[in-house]
């Protein structure tokens, strides 16, 4: 797995994680839950963006094409 793929399913992991940490730490006026849900929710949508200006020209090319497509039709 590849370096942009690795940090974009952490960014997916922290986006469906923050939403229950928010509401955890709201139902219980528990600041510093609300707060962690808060980072990881910050963190989780920049990510991506920052995956955009990754250099990466060390990333071997993906073969694309129909006579590339492994899938059963």
């Amino acid at each position: 797995m590849d370096k942009k793929l690795k940090i974009e399913t952490i960014a997916f992991v922290l986006l469906l994680l923050a939403f229950p940490i928010i509401s955890v730490g709201t139902t219980q006026g528990s600041a510093p839950v609300w707060w962690a849900g808060m980072v990881a929710l910050l963190l989780g949508g920049v990510l991506p963006i920052w995956t955009r200006y990754m250099d990466h020209s060390a990333d071997k090319p993906r073969d694309m094409g129909m006579e590339f497509d492994d899938r059963v039709s």
